[in-house]
């Protein structure tokens, strides 16, 4: 008896890089266009490129791990994309900021890093602050984390070319 091979075609490291590169840039541009048509102040609006541009090259980073690992990279991408944006969203919303610095490398990739301080604080690596997000900031920074999200889990995929297929 014949066992038939399923064949799937997955996009090459670099590819998938060079899409979240791509989708990291328009992440950053839409990111600062909801920051400058909602009027906000916070989050930075440096920072907020920055941190969209590093979320696109880790959405190519990881949606090259998930074409390998699982029969659908496409929607564990959303579900991971946006799972990481609510709850990025729900710590910046209720928790103090973390203490310590907030760019990598000289990178000033807060939007990222703040959400991954406060998570090690709840686990008691490191410590929160005594300072808050401003509340008349959580919309638009909430719009922030979402669109990014969106962004990559739209743009990765679509941009990510598969190479040859594999069985």
């Amino acid at each position: 008896m014949v066992q038939a091979q399923r064949i799937v075609a997955v996009p090459g490291w670099g590819m998938s890089i060079i899409a979240g590169i791509g989708a990291g840039i328009v992440a950053a541009l839409v990111s600062l266009g909801l920051e400058f048509a909602t009027g906000a102040k916070l989050p930075p609006h440096v920072p907020t490129a920055w941190s969209a541009f590093a979320a696109g090259v880790l959405g190519g980073v990881l949606y090259g791990v998930l074409t390998r690992i699982t029969s659908r990279p496409v929607l564990a991408l959303w579900i991971i994309t946006l799972l990481l944006a609510t709850i990025d969203s729900l710590l910046i919303s209720t928790k103090p900021f973390a203490q310590g610095s907030t760019t990598v490398f000289g990178v000033p990739i807060v939007g990222l890093v703040v959400p991954l301080k406060q998570a090690a604080a709840l686990i008691g690596l490191g410590h929160f602050s005594e300072r808050h997000f401003p509340r008349d900031s959580l919309l638009p920074d909430t719009l922030v984390h979402y669109a990014t999200a969106v962004v990559v889990s739209l743009l990765v995929p679509w941009w990510a070319k598969p190479r040859t297929p594999r069985s």
